[in-house]
């Protein structure tokens, strides 16, 4: 089931724009609390990093997220379309660096990431795992 999707333009205040929406969105769906923190953390490192690093034609982004219920689980699927064909790239960081640990951060909540080429630059995708309040 869509719930959200919001075109943004590229500043660093996208993040916390993304946040706030889906934050919102997902209380309606009766979301966990704790369910709702981990999409809002992945789909604020998947802006983030496109913010930050896919700058090659990069005019705004395309952030959509989905609620999927299946017979045995449910999950969010957000999703950050951008213009730039470079994709993402899973940095090591050092213990001192003060990045590069957001698609470990992704990896790390989501159970399944991914990019997909479109016409027009990429996708980045993450599913995440989501349970509601009773």
């Amino acid at each position: 089931m869509k719930v959200g999707t919001m075109l943004l333009r590229r500043d660093p205040g996208g993040a916390a724009k993304v946040r706030r929406e889906i934050a919102e969105d997902l209380r309606r769906h009766r979301l966990t609390p704790d369910s709702i923190d981990d999409v809002v953390l992945v789909a604020s490192e998947l802006v983030t990093n496109a913010v930050l690093h896919a700058r090659d034609g990069l005019t705004g982004l395309d952030v959509a997220w989905d609620v999927i219920d299946d017979h045995s689980s449910s999950a969010v699927v957000v999703r950050v379309n951008d213009t730039s064909s470079t994709p993402p790239l899973r940095r090591q960081a050092g213990p001192q660096a003060t990045g590069g640990r957001g698609l470990a951060i992704v990896a790390a909540i989501a159970e399944d990431w991914g990019v997909r080429p479109q016409s027009s630059g990429k996708q980045v995708w993450a599913r995440v795992p989501v349970r509601r309040t009773l």
